[in-house]
């Protein structure tokens, strides 16, 4: 059995390219940064209502190249928090409610509603069915997009943990194939946990250690997976994920600093590109093994680009563009006339 890894020792946080990166607290590469491991992460989840927004209607997109953004929720976030297991063999996960926490606060910085009913912790495989199952029949149409947190330990071929017992990743999505009230709209899926029990490292040799398929090839089965969905691991499949039970998770943290900084300007696409690059570049966790790393990865069946919001930026560029569009027909136009009346003379 394969729990999400602890990092204990030396996180090394490099500034490659400070428009990059937000990681780093030091300009130097060199630097190693020291944490307290011996202290309880004591930051509590405050459940209600976090915030009111509504969609900006008022703002442009470009349907041709985005997702139809006609309901006035932004969008629905569920997250599913597990930090303690009936099972001996799972440790508790320390540092998780620093995820959470971090998630909220970064999905209000991005105008987006965060229902108290929708964040559950340690929640049993009945209540998770249950919960994804009453989600899925309601009348969803106001809402713009889906993503759901499911933040625990895990194990090879998308095996995830429970309070109780485990699900399959793609358990998860399925209940929202056929939502109809979702059709053709994004709906994202992350999962914060370990996929397997082998490093990733940075060495050139990989003696004595195997090489698993990036993704299971069941992740790929046409029942599992349907139009415009976008699954993301924090790591490989049969690789480590790693927390730190003072600071939150790698990755969920990297996600909302990257969120944060350029959820507003760029497709989430790109925001899990950076995320990727953060995270396999500006950490790593010393073990038995010289630079034990970690490395993000995503399936996409996207069609169209997915943000998280509208923006004035965006819209500003799109009547631009727009206007520049209106201009160079119009002096089509008065060139086409100017010949005509050449032509008459």
């Amino acid at each position: 059995m394969t729990s999400e890894r602890d990092a204990k020792g030396f996180i090394r946080q490099v500034l490659t390219n400070p428009s990059t990166s937000r990681t780093s607290t030091s300009t130097s590469p060199k630097k190693k940064i020291a944490f307290d491991f011996s202290r309880e992460e004591n930051t509590n989840v405050k459940h209600g209502k976090y915030g009111t927004f509504k969609e900006r209607q008022n703002l442009a997109i470009d349907e041709k190249f985005e997702y139809k953004r006609d309901g006035n929720e932004p969008g629905l976030v569920i997250i599913f928090n597990h930090e303690n297991f009936e099972s001996p063999d799972l440790k508790p996960r320390r540092g998780s409610r620093r995820d959470v926490n971090e998630i909220i606060t970064c999905k209000q910085r991005q105008g987006i509603n965060i229902s108290e009913d929708n964040i559950l912790t340690d929640a049993t495989t009945k209540e998770i069915s249950d919960k994804l199952k009453q989600v899925a029949d309601m009348d969803l149409k106001e809402y713009n997009f889906l993503i759901v947190y499911f933040l625990t330990h895990g194990d090879y071929f998308n095996k995830l943990h429970t309070k109780d017992g485990t699900v399959k990743a793609h358990d998860i999505w399925e209940h929202f194939r056929k939502c109809r009230s979702l059709e053709n709209k994004p709906k994202m899926f992350v999962f914060q946990a370990c996929k397997g029990d082998k490093f990733t490292t940075t060495g050139t040799s990989s003696e004595g250690i195997e090489t698993p398929n990036i993704v299971p090839y069941s992740a790929f089965k046409t029942e599992h997976l349907a139009p415009d969905m976008l699954v993301v691991y924090s790591t490989l499949e049969g690789r480590f994920s790693y927390r730190n039970p003072l600071t939150g998770s790698w990755f969920i943290q990297e996600l909302c600093k990257n969120i944060n900084t350029y959820g507003k300007r760029d497709d989430v696409i790109s925001l899990l590109t950076r995320t990727a690059k953060c995270v396999s570049g500006n950490y790593y966790h010393e073990g038995h093994l010289p630079y034990e790393k970690q490395m993000p990865i995503f399936i996409s069946t996207l069609s169209k680009k997915f943000y998280l919001n509208r923006n004035k930026d965006r819209d500003h560029l799109l009547k631009t563009v727009e206007n520049y569009q209106k201009t160079v027909e119009e002096l089509e136009m008065i060139k086409h006339n100017l010949k005509t009346l050449l032509r008459d003379k």
